[in-house]
């Protein structure tokens, strides 16, 4: 009596070890059997480079790591959500979209809240950390809900043909020769903030439109041509002491008093608390620019 006893307690501990093994199993594995609810990343640093599986969603908590000599490539039709806080920081070389080489965009990349309810500031953006490369570029993407979507630090990546909305800050350049073409910067409290004087962004042909302030200038080196400014708060805000030109803009007007209206610089005094510069916006354009913003719009058909 007392054997059988003994192999029956043998046989449901074997039972029980194995249960529990095959429950860790499960759960350390990020990836679902079918795929189909997306592919968690939870604190995420790459070890070598890889390449995202086009028309999967990626779903990031934490913070997404990709460091020096390693370089993470988002191809298009590709969704990445994003938790609360979550951040990409980028010390290495990250290619969202389409190849800068390939003729025109066909599938667009999301980058968007994982709440039910997204807002501005849900996540914390993409990071370039000084990584001084020039090989990175967001081409063809919608990034929203982010407290600064590209947070741009003593590198230069090609921004081009993206949607950045309902972000806290869409782009933030400091010490950067970024190329900024072709995109739709919409509904941000801030568009595109400038820092440093020895950098050369270039920002042409993007409609800028529908933010509190549009540009955040505080890099009188910058080249701000060809864009539609229009129906801002405040187009151009200037913050450093230094003059600056913007010629052929359309600021939604042909009225250089209507301009000046939606500038903030050394004419204003009462909305500044230091000394800044004066903006030289003419010559502009006195009808829209064609031909500016994102160049592919039934790509946004259906976008909420």
């Amino acid at each position: 009596m007392k054997i059988r006893l003994v192999c029956y307690l043998l046989i449901f501990s074997f039972s029980l070890a194995v249960g529990i093994g095959c429950t860790e199993s499960e759960t350390i594995d990020p990836l679902p059997p079918d795929g189909d609810s997306g592919i968690v990343l939870e604190n995420y640093r790459l070890t070598e480079d890889e390449t995202w599986e086009s028309e999967k969603t990626y779903i990031v908590h934490g913070t997404l790591e990709i460091p020096q000599n390693v370089t993470l490539n988002i191809p298009p039709g590709t969704t990445v959500k994003f938790d609360r806080n979550a951040l990409v920081a980028v010390e290495g070389i990250l290619k969202i979209g389409t190849p800068l080489a390939q003729a025109q965009v066909t599938q667009l990349v999301y980058l968007t809240s994982d709440n039910v309810a997204p807002a501005p500031g849900d996540w914390e953006g993409i990071f370039f950390d000084h990584t001084h490369d020039l090989e990175s570029f967001i081409r063809g993407a919608v990034i929203e809900y982010a407290t600064v979507a590209l947070d741009v630090k003593t590198t230069s990546p090609t921004i081009e043909a993206c949607t950045l909305r309902f972000n806290e800050t869409a782009i933030a350049l400091d010490g950067s020769d970024a190329r900024i073409q072709h995109n739709d910067i919409l509904d941000n409290n801030i568009g595109i903030s400038t820092i440093g004087r020895q950098t050369l962004p270039r920002i042409e042909k993007n409609n800028i439109a529908k933010n509190e302030t549009g540009i955040h200038c505080e890099n009188v080196q910058s080249t701000i041509e060809h864009n539609n400014l229009y129906a801002n708060i405040f187009a151009l805000r200037l913050n450093v002491k230094f003059d600056l030109t913007v010629a052929n803009n359309w600021w939604g007007s042909s009225d250089p008093v209507g301009i000046a209206n939606v500038i903030i610089d050394g004419a204003d005094p009462g909305l500044i608390i230091k000394q800044v510069g004066t903006v030289h916006y003419e010559p502009f354009t006195e009808t829209r620019i064609a031909d500016v913003g994102f160049p592919y719009p039934t790509l946004l058909t259906g976008l909420k």
